[in-house]
């Protein structure tokens, strides 16, 4: 018969082992590759993109820095907490016609794709989105 005590040592020994071997599946915000692309506008004067997985994004033909000052929580705290990530960015001219690239950093769950996803944006005067096209550079 087993103990309580082995019982607890197996179950804890399993957990450790699946969560070793599999990616944390509770935050979409961190998982797999970038996607869900989206610009939301402006706010407090910076561009603000929001997206999922683990990397980063970037403003094609543009040399923005992203700003690095504000942490998730502050964030979630500013623009809600929609299970992303935001990426925060200095004012380009308005209106204007951006494409913003995704960049999968490697890791454990989720190997960099052949293919990244893309956002092609066109913003109005006023900083607003006017119209989006979401995709990737796969030829279909």
């Amino acid at each position: 018969m087993v103990s309580q005590l082995q019982l607890i040592l197996l179950i804890s020994s399993l957990i450790v082992s699946i969560s070793a071997s599999h990616c944390y599946m509770a935050s979409p915000r961190m998982n797999g590759r970038v996607r869900d692309i989206t610009y939301l506008g402006v706010s407090n004067g910076r561009m603000i993109v929001a997206y999922r997985g683990m990397g980063r994004v970037y403003f094609r033909g543009h040399n923005l820095k992203q700003f690095g000052d504000t942490n998730w929580m502050q964030q979630d705290r500013k623009y809600g907490d929609r299970q992303c990530q935001y990426a925060e960015f200095p004012l380009i001219s308005f209106p204007a016609q951006v494409q913003i690239i995704a960049v999968t950093t490697p890791h454990t769950c989720a190997d960099r794709p052949a293919v990244e996803n893309w956002s092609f944006v066109e913003i109005g005067p006023d900083g607003s989105p006017i119209r989006q096209h979401f995709g990737n550079n796969r030829s279909t």
